[in-house]
């Protein structure tokens, strides 16, 4: 059983959005996993936390051992972890995965994100963040640069 409540209270996924009013879906749900769904006017972020299960765990975000470079989407579908079987889901109903859309994105404009990222997020030099945040900033624009990075590593 899930419990509901709607606030302005919670853990933003990225900064970007902190001077704005907040309003904030919580999702209690069974074995420790608190949801928060941020509704933006054109948009949603959603920030999922829970305690690392007994025996390991795999999914959609992760396996949850701590590095960053096994989580990419590629990785993630070698596993075949994106899918989650009938009797282990939280909710009563599955919407079937798709892939991302390939977005296109120019050499130039690919080569401008990622001095943009690198810029924003030194740190981190190479794997699959980077990757994210250039794709985030060749589609949506730098401002993406600094969030992404650190809207994945926190986890």
């Amino acid at each position: 059983m899930a419990t509901l409540s709607y606030n302005g209270d919670g853990k933003l996924v990225d900064a970007a959005q902190s001077h704005l009013q907040k309003s904030i879906v919580h999702i209690d749900a069974p074995l420790g996993v608190h949801v928060q769904v941020m509704r933006w006017a054109n948009y949603i972020n959603v920030r999922i936390t829970m305690a690392p299960r007994k025996g390991g765990q795999d999914g959609t975000c992760g396996n949850f051992n701590g590095n960053a470079d096994d989580d990419s989407v590629a990785a993630i579908q070698a596993r075949g972890a994106y899918r989650v079987a009938p009797n282990e889901l939280l909710f009563h109903t599955a919407t079937p995965a798709k892939p991302m859309p390939d977005v296109h994105c120019p050499p130039g404009k690919k080569a401008a994100a990622r001095a943009t990222c690198l810029k924003e997020r030194p740190e981190v030099k190479e794997g699959p963040l980077l990757d994210a945040c250039i794709k985030d900033v060749c589609i949506g624009g730098p401002r993406y640069a600094a969030r992404d990075g650190v809207a994945e590593s926190e986890g």
